[in-house]
């Protein structure tokens, strides 16, 4: 496509490389710039695309929280939102917000080019640049992530489960569900258990002690037992957001128990097609039991979970779906 894509400087590649990814696999060039953009905050991931004539600006808003930016909103012409929470927005706004599901954290440049967008964007923009050290580590971060290509499928166990996952402060509901799951799995005599909480940094972890998992785990070795494991388990994290787990565990193909969603997703995922829905501990424990004694449904679940995560979450179908939608 002969077009012209100029990216906010100061967005955080950390978070939205995801978006980035999916513009260089739809434009042939792009540009980082401040100037043709107003004074946004440090972080935010806006967009414009010149084509024949034609402009079109986009916003993409991946916080954890459903609140709509004003300032965002009145600027672009339409606004993807991660965790859109449909009943907070205004009757007029609805055709400019598009649900586009969750992302996750992925490596888009190799080193020597993390390098050269970060010395360019740094001096560049340096001026304008609020949190200079938070600027430059999210260039880093994003590079010790993994591409997108290792998030695909692989043969999982038939009973071997892996599950670790934090233990948020004020996230009640996010740590007794995965409580629940992770009891769940210990008391199952049909299940070999790897995992727990990960141990929080300052010690309190918040009443857990027993469900903590001694062993740190590299993101590398998370990867590959998430791969194997039987099921993997999902439920919304911090402010019931879509967190990155849900759009990881589609990528590798799992099959998915997971709590219901506090947020918009851009297609339902279906009971019983796509994941198993359990709300409480006796749902999550038959749950368990069906998708290990039923190797048809488990099968059936972890094809479907790769191929709605190609329809609908893929970077490159997200920024089709917000530069082809409601033109």
């Amino acid at each position: 496509m002969k077009s012209k894509v100029y990216i906010y400087g100061l967005c955080n590649v950390f978070y939205d490389g995801y978006y980035i990814l999916g513009l260089k696999e739809v434009y042939d060039n792009f540009e980082f710039n401040i100037s043709k953009f107003p004074s946004f905050n440090q972080g935010t991931f806006a967009v414009i695309i010149e084509d024949n004539n034609k402009v079109k600006n986009i916003i993409i808003d991946s916080r954890d929280s459903n609140e709509i930016d004003t300032n965002w909103l009145e600027w672009c012409d339409i606004y993807g939102k991660i965790n859109y929470g449909i009943e907070k927005i205004c009757e007029n706004d609805k055709d400019k917000i598009i649900a586009i599901g969750p992302s996750f954290g992925i490596k888009i440049w190799n080193f020597f080019n993390t390098l050269f967008y970060l010395f360019l964007n740094f001096f560049r923009f340096k001026n304008t640049i609020l949190n200079k050290r938070e600027f430059i580590a999210n260039y880093w971060r994003q590079y010790k992530r993994f591409r997108i290509d290792v998030y695909t499928p692989s043969i999982s166990s038939k009973n071997g489960v892996f599950f670790i996952s934090s233990i948020w402060k004020k996230e009640v509901r996010t740590n007794k569900n995965r409580a629940l799951f992770i009891e769940s799995c210990k008391s199952s005599l049909n299940i070999s258990f790897e995992g727990g909480f990960a141990a929080r940094v300052n010690g309190h972890n918040l009443g857990y002690d027993d469900l903590v998992f001694s062993k740190k785990i590299p993101l590398n070795v998370y990867i590959e037992k998430m791969k194997k494991s039987a099921i993997a388990f999902n439920t919304p994290a911090v402010l019931s957001c879509h967190g990155w787990k849900l759009a990881e565990f589609l990528a590798l193909g799992k099959a998915i128990i997971t709590t219901s969603h506090s947020n918009e997703l851009p297609k339902n995922l279906l009971n019983y097609e796509h994941v198993i829905y359990a709300n409480n501990r006796e749902e999550i424990q038959l749950a368990i039991e069906e998708l290990i004694s039923d190797r048809n449904l488990k099968s059936k679940l972890e094809f479907n979970s790769r191929k709605y995560f190609e329809k609908y979450l893929a970077p490159k179908v997200v920024i089709q779906k917000l530069i082809e939608d409601k033109n």
